[in-house]
């Protein structure tokens, strides 16, 4: 079964920032893709994307925040790109799976394909739950040296269609840490990373996306451990103490190699972050379009 893929494009060719949500036209995309890694592959290179997810069949985390963060990637791209953001909500809530009677959680992205004028993709998935296993025992990863972004800044689809090529390992790793010339492993390729070392936790605060999981992470974390905004050198992960990842669709994802280095995971830390941060979670979801209902609203 294919993904839903909805593209919107303006009227006229006018200047992107000046302009109303009735400038915009909607359509659906026929799209033979499974899965919005497939449907990646076929966005043009030109664009600048957001990923986010829905919970309990309506409610979003911080949507408008990753909506700032994907006008912010345009800018430093040269273009000015202002999101038609009802229109955006309205068309993830009449696209959200639906199955066995009942609505499901949606996992999308939104992609501004930096055209003249601009044009926006919007691929819904059904969102599916990270697997009790993996939290359980942990993710194997592993590092690239020499793969750091050029501008971790923008999340752009030239990257998207980049990041396809970072595959090959046998077996192949949960998630790939990017690591620069120098040796410090600065993000993963999906995601923001961490370790606890010294007693402290440890991730990267330059050359890295600032996601928005990061920074629930950052608020959440310094009643619980000492931060220290710095990267991590390849030479240190013998004496790591722990490790996760987290991104804005998955949460806080427990490490339990990093190559040959095994790790105790989900250690302490880990696991009151995760707690943390879920709680955060919980407390912070708004409506993804006032008239979506759902249990408990």
């Amino acid at each position: 079964m294919g993904i839903n893929v909805v593209e919107l494009k303006k009227l006229t060719g006018e200047n992107n920032s000046k302009h109303t949500e009735s400038d915009w036209i909607k359509h659906i995309v026929p799209s033979e893709a499974r899965s919005l890694a497939e449907a990646a592959e076929r966005e043009p290179e030109n664009g600048v994307y957001l990923v986010a997810r829905t919970w309990q069949a309506g409610r979003v985390l911080e949507l408008d925040a990753h909506f700032e963060r994907l006008e912010h990637s345009a800018r430093t791209l040269g273009r000015t790109v202002v999101l038609p953001r009802g229109l955006i909500r309205e068309t993830i809530a009449q696209h959200l799976p639906y199955r066995d009677g009942a609505i499901r959680d949606g996992r999308f992205r939104v992609t501004a394909v930096l055209d003249d004028p601009v044009r926006i993709l919007v691929s819904i998935e059904e969102a599916h739950p990270v697997p009790a296993e993996l939290l359980r025992v942990g993710a194997v990863c592993e590092v690239l040296r020499g793969a750091a972004r050029t501008n971790a800044e923008v999340k752009s689809t030239a990257w998207m269609h980049e990041r396809i090529h970072l595959h090959g390992t046998i077996p192949e790793p949960y998630e790939y840490l990017l690591a620069d010339d120098q040796g410090f492993i600065l993000e993963g390729a999906t995601s923001n990373f961490y370790a606890v070392l010294n007693g402290a936790l440890i991730t990267a605060d330059r050359g890295v996306l600032r996601g928005i999981a990061r920074r629930i992470v950052l608020l959440v974390a310094p009643g619980i451990v000492p931060i220290v905004l710095q990267p991590v050198a390849f030479t240190d992960i013998p004496r790591l103490e722990e490790a996760f990842i987290t991104s804005a669709t998955r949460g806080v994802i427990p490490v339990r190699r990093i190559g040959s280095h095994d790790l105790s995971a989900p250690g302490p830390v880990t696991r009151r972050i995760a707690a943390a941060y879920d709680q955060w979670l919980e407390t912070h979801l708004e409506p993804l379009v006032p008239s979506l209902k759902h249990e408990g609203s």
